[in-house]
């Protein structure tokens, strides 16, 4: 089997000119991949239209899949992609690898290499649905938690639980609110993002928030991949 690595802030697909903008991130959660199959989700423009390309030809079940996702695409293009591609991989008709995942691909600006980030145990709501809804949706589940809405809106601005947040301070922000406000409690975090949002901004910041994660704090394995049109008439999303 094969590990792989890479230098540069651009894959290029051999055989075609097309080429994904990495996210780029100041952290490595895993630095090697054994056993891959890529998928690239290439970021085009026709007239107008901006468009997600996805090709995924000779996806193997039993290997990792490797998911190469130019920066600039919205959310609202590529969410619903690697929902059917999840979809793909969970189907009875793939074979499975237990110990096979699923890993977003991004650039580490400090050590300038090639990094993943697994999202198999990762579940997308997409559209209309809010974490703080969900938790009062699912009481019994949460009653051992003490939950915290994270929300990422347009023009770089977010909140906790509606406090409105800077941006450069938001790990900090949330290590210090949560050790206030609920102390020897567990933590939930729940991230939401507005679809609006691009892939940079997105997975980018979930790294980030990753180097919280401890024996008691813990990022919910679901996202909330919002549009604000959609959301029932609440104030959740502020």
């Amino acid at each position: 089997m094969k590990k792989i690595f890479f230098l540069g802030i651009t894959l290029f697909l051999i055989g075609c000119q097309k080429k994904v903008e990495l996210v780029q991130a100041v952290r490595t959660i895993d630095s090697t991949m054994i056993n891959h199959t890529p998928v690239y989700i290439f970021f085009e423009i026709k007239g107008k239209d901006t468009l997600a390309e996805v090709n995924r030809k000779n996806t193997i079940g039993t290997t990792n899949w490797v998911f190469n996702i130019d920066k600039r695409l919205p959310l609202k293009m590529v969410i619903p992609e690697i929902i059917k591609l999840q979809e793909k991989r969970r189907g009875p008709q793939m074979h499975e690898n237990k110990e096979a995942s699923d890993y977003y691909s991004y650039m580490d600006s400090v050590q300038k290499t090639l990094a993943f980030m697994s999202f198999r145990e990762i579940n997308y709501t997409f559209d209309n649905y809010f974490s703080t809804i969900y938790v009062k949706d699912n009481p019994a589940y949460h009653a051992n938690f003490q939950t915290f809405a994270v929300n990422f809106k347009l023009n770089n601005k977010v909140s906790v639980d509606g406090n409105e947040v800077d941006m450069n301070d938001l790990s900090t922000f949330l290590k210090e609110y949560t050790e206030f406000s609920s102390p020897n409690q567990r933590i939930l975090l729940y991230l939401n993002f507005d679809e609006r949002l691009t892939f940079d901004q997105y997975l980018s910041k979930v790294i980030e928030l990753k180097a919280l994660e401890s024996e008691q704090i813990s990022i919910s394995t679901t996202h909330f991949i919002y549009n604000l049109k959609k959301l029932p008439d609440c104030d959740c999303a502020k």
